[in-house]
Order: structure tokens, then sequence, then C-alpha cells
């Protein structure tokens, strides 16, 4: 299953919430998984870390490389995989097919997350990221000098979240949506889940979403 929305819908929150009631899943996260492979000093991580320090985005093609390491690592113990935030647009859907296809299976459910624009801008001003493990603090006011609950390192605004950078996001976001939906309408895998509510009430909707069984 995919799950896909806005900048600052909820999906991590969500997410939380959903595998502590869904235990047996694999989650796949491009930027936790990347952190966590720079973090242990892998060839993936390494090559993550030079694109991040030329401040270039990750290019599909390796993305799709990560993705097909992670199946090979989870698969064999989990009882379905959840994408977060992944694909992103039409060509990331088509590497996504090439990938799952390579391992024998196809996307189960495409569940796109639904958050009014206003919401997203208000929660992203609502939250800032750790500088080192990049966990997002939901602190409700940002509080200056603040900590990680996590590592304990420094919390501030992430760049990509500064209001005009958010607004251009939001616009990339519904124009990717319009691909995604052409790609994923047609083999009737598109269910659309309310993502305004808690975090709870929208992981038993993501959950009744799902068309894979766990055990």
């Amino acid at each position: 299953m995919a799950l896909v929305g806005p900048p600052a819908a909820g999906k991590s929150t969500a997410m939380r919430a959903f595998f502590a009631a869904q235990p047996g899943l694999a989650h796949f996260a491009v930027r936790v998984f990347f952190g966590r492979q720079a973090a242990a000093g892998t060839p993936l991580g390494l090559q993550a870390k030079a694109f991040a320090e030329q401040a270039r985005w990750l290019p599909d093609e390796f993305v799709g490389q990560g993705l097909a390491t992670f199946l090979e690592e989870e698969l064999p113990a989990a009882s379905g995989v959840v994408l977060e935030g992944f694909p992103r647009n039409a060509d990331q859907a088509q590497l996504l097919d090439r990938v799952l296809a390579g391992f024998g299976l196809e996307l189960g459910r495409f569940v796109l997350l639904d958050v009014p624009d206003d919401v997203a801008t208000a929660r992203v001003g609502q939250r800032q990221v750790c500088q080192r493990c990049d966990t997002f603090v939901e602190n409700g006011v940002l509080v200056p000098d603040a900590s990680c609950p996590r590592c304990g390192g420094a919390v501030v605004l992430r760049r990509d979240d500064a209001p005009e950078v958010f607004r251009e996001r939001l616009w990339h976001h519904r124009e990717s949506v319009r691909e995604l939906l052409a790609h994923y309408a047609p083999r009737d895998l598109v269910s659309r889940v309310d993502g305004t509510g808690s975090p709870e009430a929208v992981a038993e909707q993501v959950r009744e979403a799902m068309v894979f069984h766990v055990s």
C-alpha cells in the first residue's frame, strides 16, 4: 500500500498510530530509509549523503535501488509493506511498478490523504525538525532552544517549511496528485482518506483501505 498526501498532512503522525495497531508491517519512507543508511555508513547511505551535500534531490533510479534493497531485507518477515510519501509523481509510479514486478509483487492500494491547504499550512507552522535525527517535533508553539525527545538534538524550522517554499510545495503536490490518480484510478486502486481527524481516526481509515490481510 502507498500512502500519499500533501506536505504537513500528518502522514508520519498517522503512521505511528497505524503501525502501533498493525504490527508486522514493513514501513518504507524515503527520507527515513536513506537517513538510516547514511547513519550506518552503507554504500547507499554514503551516496545519499553526497547528493545531500550537493543540495540535489535523490534521483528516481537511486530511490528505486533503495526500495529494492529495503524489500530484499524486509519482505521475508513482513506481512505487508506500506510506502509513506512514495511515489510522488507518475515517473515514480512507473518506477515503483518495475521494482515491485521484480519481486513478483504489485501495489494493492493507493491511499490519498486529503487535507485542505489551509489545514496543512496551519500544521506546518506548529512543527520543528531535529537537526540530528530528522524527527519531526510537534510543539504547537515554536520554543527557542527546544530539543528532540528522541535524541536530544537541536530542533529548528525546516527550510522546506518556510511559508514561500511551502506554498510552492503544495502547488507541486496538487499537480503530482493529478498524475498519480491518472496512473492508479484505471486500476481501481485509489482510496481517499480524510486527513483532518486525529491520528487514530486517520489510522483506522487507512486500515480499512488496506486490501491485504495482516495476520
